[in-house]
């Protein structure tokens, strides 16, 4: 059974992904544990084998047991914040994933999966397949994912590592970071707050729960060991089914029993309007689809928010 290493194991989707996996994997997770905020504690205290580490540091020469696969998760995430702090995004999401496949090669570790984003797709576009349009990004944050991907691809081919990207489309659950859209809705729902929405709320995105990423992800370390070396594959991951954030939001409100109140604003212009995954080679690749419904999806989030003190 190889052993996983997971780099941002106390965000929102490593933190699920490191609780699942350290279940039957020998899987141990860094985090750079920079900000003690509730949210990091919570999920830091459930997790056995998490350790601080940075992403720019010599984590792996460190390590007397090297891992077999690294999964790569850390980042600085959103699309709003990275037209305020480039900079931030810049180092983290390109230097640091840098550093992370210097590591990797540095010591041996021949398979690396990681996180990109729908964020990378071009505007206007009905469906976005892996062969979309990758050539213009809306907002900075999509541009260092694309950047990732290019980096990536290159040591691949110089290197011989064997690399899988999952473009994320819209991941919500439980332990949702409380900068994301999901939490704010739940908390301004909770405190009878307004909710802002752009575009009258008809910004369609392609809602996918986190626990269909973290079955992904298994699947996929399973198939990656089989993999030539050098390989370089990128995957969509999303739901498929596309819902406007007017009705993600009043779902939450229904789902938490509150009402719920709007404020319209204009689309900002580094969001795209609409996001569509085709997940067809993801499918082909694991046999498996994302299977929860929004409905199903909201409903363990929305639970899990009403049974715990948060922020």
């Amino acid at each position: 059974m190889p052993s996983i290493l997971i780099t941002g194991a106390a965000g929102f989707i490593g933190y699920h992904l490191q609780n699942q996996m350290q279940k039957k994997h020998l899987a141990s997770g860094i985090d750079l544990l920079e900000k003690p905020t509730r949210p990091v504690a919570l999920r830091a205290q459930n997790l056995r084998y998490l350790s601080h580490g940075n992403i720019h540091s010599a984590f792996i020469d460190v390590l007397e047991n090297k891992p077999d696969i690294v999964i790569h998760l850390a980042a600085e995430t959103g699309v709003s914040a990275s037209l305020l702090h480039p900079e931030k995004y810049y180092a983290t999401n390109v230097q640091g994933t840098f550093n992370v496949l210097e590591q990797c090669r540095k010591n041996g570790v021949k398979y690396f999966i990681y996180a990109s984003s729908s964020s990378v797709y071009a505007p206007n576009q009905t469906i976005m397949y892996e062969h979309s349009d990758t050539s213009l990004q809306l907002s900075f944050y999509g541009t260092t994912k694309k950047m990732t991907e290019v980096m990536i691809e290159n040591y691949c081919a110089q290197f011989g590592i064997t690399a899988i990207g999952l473009r994320f489309f819209t991941v919500y659950g439980s332990f949702t970071r409380p900068d994301m859209a999901a939490y704010k809705f739940m908390q301004a729902i909770e405190e009878g707050n307004k909710i802002i929405l752009y575009n009258t709320g008809q910004v369609m995105r392609d809602f996918t729960h986190v626990s269909d990423i973290v079955k992904s992800i298994e699947l996929i370390t399973e198939k990656i060991v089989t993999e030539k070396p050098a390989t370089h594959r990128i995957f969509n991951i999303g739901f498929g089914q596309p819902a406007s954030v007017l009705h993600y939001a009043e779902l939450i409100a229904e789902l938490l029993g509150k009402p719920i109140t709007l404020d319209f604003k204009p689309l900002p212009p580094n969001e795209l309007l609409s996001t569509h995954s085709n997940s067809d080679n993801l499918f082909k690749y694991i046999e498996f689809r994302p299977q929860v419904t929004l409905q199903e999806g909201i409903k363990e989030m929305t639970d899990w928010f009403k049974g715990t003190k948060y922020a």
